[in-house]
């Protein structure tokens, strides 16, 4: 009677990189202000523009149903970037969206939990910069909305 032992593969995941993403949210965090409200929206894009890269590159397909739904959340971001961005800001906020991708990339090998832990820094540094950081520098951040 011969017995096998079957094991599965576990993906190594390497150690999240803390110092790049803290360093990406920070440089999103000093350019937010130039992109009016249109930040958080390019931060969306990039993250959906990077994870459609990362999983590219780990071999994985997606259905046509799912580009389609990446395709109309991508357009609807643009849009909504440019609105909220009052059309400058907007084209300001594609550099966020360049920095949002590059750090899912970043994050491409990471488990799963620190792919989380690097989106919520990259919305959490750039808030907490608008609301703590600005104001403990005198500087003012004004957004005037119809007039």
């Amino acid at each position: 009677m011969e017995l096998t032992v079957s094991t599965t593969a576990m993906p190594a995941h390497i150690p999240l990189r803390l110092g790049v993403h803290l360093l990406v949210a920070g440089t999103i965090g000093l350019i937010s202000p130039f992109t009016a409200l249109a930040w958080p929206f390019a931060l969306l894009v990039g993250i959906v523009l990077g994870s459609a890269d990362v999983r590219a590159q780990h071999g994985e397909r997606d259905g046509a149903a799912d580009t389609f739904v990446r395709a109309l959340g991508v357009a609807g971001g643009i849009l909504a970037m440019l609105f909220f961005g009052a059309i400058i800001g907007g084209i300001v906020a594609f550099g966020v969206v360049a920095l949002a991708a590059f750090s899912e990339r970043a994050a491409a090998d990471a488990s799963p939990t620190d792919r989380g832990v690097a989106r919520i820094l990259l919305f959490v540094v750039p808030f907490v910069m608008w609301f703590v950081v600005f104001p403990l520098l005198g500087l003012n951040v004004d957004i005037n909305i119809g007039g």
